[in-house]
């Protein structure tokens, strides 16, 4: 993880994301890096199927396919758990440089 990312977590309490791989061409996908309030934090990675992307439709729970959600200890665990839900680290940035739909 680079280390403008890293003090987001850590000195803002702010969220990062990047892209991933999705499954399918029909559908997009990010990974999202969320601090909680414990110090532990919280790695999702979900898909989105385009055509709610293209619609403009709200992105939830319910209209999204969570395909990794772990929660790590400390931030030296996040990279791992990054790439165990096929992101690069390296490609973590705050989420509008990646079109973060949430």
């Amino acid at each position: 993880m680079q280390i403008q990312a890293m003090n987001r977590l850590l000195m803002s309490k702010s969220e990062i994301a990047a892209r991933r791989a999705p499954s399918s061409a029909e559908s997009e996908s990010w990974i999202w890096v969320i601090p909680l309030r414990s110090g532990e934090f919280r790695v999702r990675a979900f898909e989105v199927l385009r055509d709610l992307l293209a619609d403009g439709n709200d992105i939830y729970d319910g209209n999204m396919s969570i395909v990794h959600d772990e929660v790590v200890s400390s931030i030296d665990d996040v990279d791992e758990s990054v790439i165990r839900a096929g992101a690069d680290p390296e490609e973590l940035d705050v989420p509008w440089k990646c079109d973060f739909p949430l």
